[in-house]
């Protein structure tokens, strides 16, 4: 689980209605929610993901339709956030949502690699941590997968090292390569879009 700071300072604003930018916002966010970086594959890919409204539409509706207001969320962190707004982001040391395009969350938080939960370094990050619950059992979850998928690429690759001393332990190299590539695939399939949208959006039906 990687958070990516976005790039909004070379978005031009687009015609239209936001409903009909869903696959650009998800593809500009690298298909990740933005508040807690999940990918959007364990949830089914960009049908189940969300559109949100940094500043809420309930209280910015001139934002609506604002490219660089727009970004990607998991279900569960855009309920959680909701309409909450609670002062403009302009001080990561009060209670508000940092802006993804000006931050890149990793650096708000710290991870406790004993039990793999946030820790906010700000008050802005601890907000976000109790608002959007990002220490629920999921999140936990993919962090402790995470870490332990690097750990064991970092143990092969040692290995991997030590059997080239020998040509004795043929075997041995051809089970850490076949555990290298399991490995490459894991990290792979991480990333991989299930499907665009295009290709599951029913086409309109022409009246007979």
């Amino acid at each position: 689980m990687y958070w990516k700071q976005i790039d909004k300072t070379t978005r031009v604003q687009n015609k239209g209605q936001y409903t009909e930018w869903k696959q650009q916002i998800a593809d500009e966010c690298y298909n990740q929610c933005v508040y807690c970086s999940i990918h959007e594959n364990p949830w089914g890919g960009i049908d189940h993901y969300h559109i949100d409204h940094f500043r809420p539409q309930s209280k910015f509706e001139k934002f609506t339709h604002i490219i660089t207001n727009l970004y990607y969320a998991c279900p569960i962190c855009n309920k959680f956030k909701s309409d909450d707004w609670q002062n403009e982001p302009d001080d990561l040391e009060v209670i508000c949502y940092p802006d993804p395009s000006d931050h890149n969350y990793s650096d708000l938080f710290e991870i406790d690699v004993n039990d793999f939960t946030l820790k906010g370094k700000y008050i802005s990050s601890k907000y976000l941590i109790n608002r959007l619950y990002l220490n629920r059992p999921q999140l936990v979850y993919e962090r402790r997968e995470s870490f332990l998928k690097l750990k064991a690429e970092a143990l092969i690759n040692e290995t991997m090292k030590l059997s080239e001393l020998s040509d004795d332990i043929i075997s041995l190299k051809q089970a850490l390569l076949q555990i290298a590539k399991l490995t490459q695939h894991l990290h792979t399939r991480g990333n991989i879009c299930p499907y665009k949208l295009v290709e599951i959006k029913k086409p309109n039906k022409k009246k007979s």
